[in-house]
């Protein structure tokens, strides 16, 4: 991952003595850090989306067609049961804890609370997000390099991008808005099949299982600081004639 970081930033114009100068930087500004310790810092977001997606699928958690209010922590029902129930070798009782501090799940009165919203979304510079993006990056350039390094009998991974380099600026509320209800359809199917797929028997699950699944993104790039201030002069340019 770091070599093709690396190689990234060299072919962007930074010299290797600059190159270092930011690792050392990067290094020193994380020891300065409370960041979270563990393992189940790097999966409290995935186990979240998991419990939050069985909690709108197993019926003894809804009441009709809405997920029930439960306890936070306790038998089942409880969001700490729930997260146990999705097998992963976490602390329940811990994650159900970061789901209440991450706004994730609501109190609806003194002792239940509900999920907030089905898909786990966070905001801001908690260490669950920073762990989720050094995570997904490194997954993107795992994919890129099964792709290009793969056998003959080895099917690719799906890792394509749809782009154009001049969408006007007026249509960009349009493109988020038409992206995000694409996109969310389309991983409501996938995310359907997948569940359906599941090996439910954990004592099996270590050697008869793989991490499996598609990440979507969308993106819109601001203008380069030069094209700006050259569109400034030509507006001055225009001003002046």
């Amino acid at each position: 991952m770091l070599v093709s970081v690396f190689d990234f930033m060299r072919k962007s114009g930074l010299a290797e003595s600059e190159i270092k100068k930011l690792c050392d930087e990067a290094i020193s500004h994380r020891k300065k850090r409370n960041v979270l310790a563990g393992t189940e810092c790097a999966t409290t977001l995935a186990v979240a989306a998991l419990t939050l997606e069985a909690w709108h699928r197993n019926r003894r958690y809804m009441r009709g067609i809405e997920p029930r209010a439960i306890p936070l922590t306790g038998p089942s029902p409880s969001v700490e049961a729930l997260v146990r129930a999705q097998g992963i070798s976490a602390d329940a009782r811990a994650v159900a804890g970061q789901l209440k501090s991450l706004g994730l799940i609501t109190r609806t009165t003194a002792h239940l609370y509900r999920p907030s919203n089905r898909m786990a979304l966070v905001s801001g510079r908690d260490p669950v997000i920073q762990e989720y993006v050094a995570r997904s990056s490194s997954t993107l350039l795992a994919t890129i390099k099964h792709n290009t390094s793969r056998a003959g009998s080895s099917s690719p991974l799906i890792e394509r991008f749809a782009e154009v380099p001049d969408l006007p600026r007026a249509k960009i509320r349009e493109f988020r808005r038409f992206a995000r209800l694409q996109g969310w359809a389309f991983l409501r199917t996938l995310n359907d099949w997948l569940e359906a797929k599941r090996l439910r028997d954990s004592t099996a699950r270590a050697d008869r299982t793989v991490r499996a699944g598609v990440h979507l993104y969308a993106y819109v790039d601001p203008l380069a600081p030069k094209a700006t201030a050259l569109a400034k002069r030509r507006n001055a340019s225009r001003a002046l004639g």
